[in-house]
């Protein structure tokens, strides 16, 4: 029996075929960021950065090119959708595109105000495309100038882009994930910005070692879509983190205000004593919260809803500018309260631009109600397009400063107006 079982593995074995589909890594094009543009006569531009096999080491690691050149190649085709401008720019390269280690997918601004429902299908459906990927609006610009822009500090403009994303406290690796979730919740999508900045200031090169401020890439805060996926509008870099806060995703954030004057801005009005410090000079203090937590709790006042929000965080004073003596515990407790002050006031007005000019519910208040009351979600549903911009929302504000660095009083002499 068993020299019969033998031979019939014996002669199966020979109908068996090897890997009939497979590609030699030394065949591929390996691809790290693919960018969609909107053309003029209303076609697409596809951008694909890809790596360069010379730029390569050993261990998988991109390192910088030869001769001072980039470690990537910008390749773009023209096509009918990403498929299409795939198969186009094929003709052009000597490797097979693979996109299985695609990290960044960018998008222009043109296509966006357009809508970006006519190129996502690909996105979700090919097996290629990793869903924990990140997408990014390209700000005043197209993702063909973003994608061929060199990044000094990085091999590649894909790579750095989700490294400044990370920098500054925003989730990575998963913006496309959540733009899908928040596009089949409450209808608006939101993600990523970016844009290409001048210097701030230019200075002139004085010989060939020097290194000048240059054009850059960077983060430009968050894009929000409407429901028809059609760009909105923008949050900036001042704004776009409430909204991480208020879905508990944001992972750090520094903080500077003034804590010991009062906030004259009606014209005409002196500056006078702060009620917090009693210094009638302002100065700033800048705080660095590590960690965020939110609490977002649903009422219903006649079967419409209502929010309260509640959001804390801990952290510690990084720098103080201003006369308090910060080794007195009281003066601690007055730079949280007026921060406290600060970012109550930011939220809600963040808040109340995102409800009156995008009409669009980034933060999930809506979903919060479909997690909770199912039967009551059922009636909001339909008309919560219109019902979002009107909810009341009751925020609040609570930070816990649990440090002051290395030392609680200046080491500077004690200056004026403040505490000795």
């Amino acid at each position: 029996m068993f020299r019969k079982i033998t031979g019939v593995f014996l002669v199966l074995s020979l109908f068996l075929t090897g890997c009939w589909d497979r590609q030699e890594l030394n065949d591929q094009a390996i691809i790290l960021g693919w960018g969609m543009d909107l053309t003029e006569k209303g076609g697409y531009l596809a951008t694909a950065n890809i790596v360069l096999p010379l730029a390569t080491k050993s261990d998988g690691q991109q390192s910088a090119g030869q001769d001072g050149h980039p470690g990537f190649l910008t390749e773009s085709a023209y096509g009918k959708d990403n498929r299409d401008a795939a198969q186009n720019m094929q003709r052009k390269l000597s490797r097979v595109l693979f996109s299985g280690h695609r990290r960044n997918i960018f998008i222009g601004e043109k296509l966006a105000e357009k809508s970006i429902f006519p190129i996502l299908d690909e996105y979700g459906r090919s097996p290629m495309v990793r869903p924990r990927a990140n997408i990014f609006v390209v700000k005043g610009g197209t993702a063909q100038e973003a994608m061929s822009h060199a990044y000094q500090l990085e091999t590649n403009p894909a790579i750095a882009v989700q490294k400044i994303q990370e920098k500054s406290g925003a989730p990575i690796s998963r913006s496309l994930l959540d733009f899908f979730i928040t596009a089949n919740g409450t209808g608006c999508g939101v993600v990523p910005a970016l844009s290409i900045l001048p210097p701030d200031l230019s200075t002139d090169k004085k010989n060939g070692h020097g290194s000048p401020p240059q054009t850059t890439l960077g983060l430009a805060g968050a894009a929000i879509f409407t429901p028809q996926l059609k760009l909105a509008g923008y949050l900036d870099n001042d704004e776009f983190w409430a909204r991480l806060w208020i879905t508990n995703r944001l992972a750090f954030r520094k903080f500077t205000t003034l804590v010991n004057r009062v906030d004259a801005e009606k014209s005409g009005e002196k500056e006078g004593t702060d009620a917090l410090s009693g210094a009638t000079a302002g100065e700033n203090v800048s705080v660095n919260v590590d960690s965020f937590k939110s609490r977002v709790t649903p009422f219903f006042d006649e079967g419409l809803p209502r929010f309260e929000i509640l959001l804390e965080g801990r952290g510690f004073i990084e720098e103080n500018d201003s006369p308090l003596n910060l080794s007195k515990s009281a003066n601690v407790k007055k730079v949280e309260a007026r921060m406290n002050q600060y970012l109550e006031a930011k939220v809600k007005k963040i808040v109340a631009k995102v409800q009156k000019e995008f009409k669009c519910d980034v933060f999930g208040f809506g979903d919060t109600i479909h997690r909770r009351y199912p039967y009551r979600w059922k009636k909001l549903a339909a008309d919560w397009e219109a019902i979002f911009p009107n909810i009341d929302l009751d925020i609040k504000v609570k930070l816990d400063l649990t440090g002051t660095g290395i030392t609680g009083e200046s080491l500077l002499p004690t200056r004026n107006g403040g505490e000795q």
